[in-house]
């Protein structure tokens, strides 16, 4: 009998103890992130903390997703697409990347899905806007690591189209080296000097287009801030540059035609911003400096941050 009132009294403890880290866990969360709780957008027990501020710009709003166990392997910072003008965090939840996420969840990897400044955004100085603010998500994230649970040095920064330029501009740079595991650039550009791409298409006169395309001329000035950039701030925005063999792993992969002008005479948009073309030009800077490369060839996008992060 007085077995049994100690297996009692035993169970009754760690029932408690139990219920009392689940409370203080996520009491610490509401307290350190400002926010409470919500159901998971991808339907099942994770955490989800939504509209966390990470910073004082009108759009610095992320979300957080932490698998149920508080052994975590890494973490993914998402970046979303829409070319600087449209898209916001919520489109890493959409049905294409649905089973992605899931995937990356299941094998205790955290993921945070990030708005950043668009060019329509007041007070915004062009993309350099954005790309900054990629910056400080790495860092808000880098500050809370511990509260998290997410062991340091073990991030992954993940993009599509835009948010892909978000990912390089941040992950090829030296600052960042000890903290990026690797680097999923979906339907990416390959540099942020635009001239630059004149070395990407055939034939490429960027000054010529703008001259036949006034939205081209409109976007590229407010791509710059509203004036013709200097050569000092080309370079500054020229990620491709930036690489090199101590930078991390890189996943890339586009779909679009390498064609800019399509039948009809019509500079084609997609294919300017997405061709397959830009992802070959990257990846002949990798093999220039050996820097390892991944693609739809050789695993999916969700292998490739589970394989970098054990």
């Amino acid at each position: 009998m007085k077995n049994l009132t100690y297996f009692l009294i035993a169970l009754l403890f760690f029932s408690c103890s139990t219920d009392d880290t689940t409370i203080d866990r996520d009491a610490v969360f509401k307290s350190t992130l400002g926010v409470e709780a919500s159901v998971s957008p991808f339907g099942g027990d994770e955490l989800f903390y939504a509209d966390v501020v990470y910073g004082s710009g009108s759009r610095n709003h992320l979300d957080i997703i932490l698998p149920q166990s508080t052994n975590l392997k890494g973490v993914v910072l998402f970046f979303h697409g829409g070319g600087f003008t449209a898209g916001s965090k919520e489109d890493a939840y959409e049905a294409i990347l649905t089973q992605t996420m899931k995937n990356i969840l299941a094998q205790n990897i955290a993921i945070v899905s990030a708005n950043y400044t668009l060019l329509s955004t007041p007070g915004n100085e062009g993309v350099i806007s954005a790309l900054e603010d990629g910056s400080d998500v790495i860092n808000y994230i880098q500050s809370q690591l511990s509260t998290l649970n997410i062991p340091a040095n073990k991030m992954v920064l993940a993009g599509v189209s835009a948010g892909a330029g978000i990912a390089q501009w941040n992950g090829f740079r030296e600052v960042t080296n000890g903290q990026v595991q690797g680097l999923v650039a979906l339907a990416a550009q390959s540099s942020y000097d635009l001239y630059e791409w004149e070395n990407v298409f055939e034939g490429f006169s960027l000054d010529a287009l703008r001259q036949l395309s006034p939205t081209l001329e409109t976007l590229f000035l407010d791509f710059y801030g509203g004036s013709e950039p200097t050569q000092a701030e080309l370079d500054a925005l020229d990620y491709r540059d930036f690489m090199d063999a101590n930078d991390p792993p890189v996943y890339l992969y586009n779909t679009a035609g390498i064609e800019v002008i399509n039948a009809f005479g019509q500079l084609d948009f997609d294919v300017l911003y997405h061709s397959i073309l830009h992802t070959d030009h990257l990846r002949f800077k990798a093999i220039e400096v050996d820097q390892e490369f991944s693609g739809a060839s050789q695993e999916s996008p969700d292998a490739f941050v589970i394989r970098v992060l054990n």
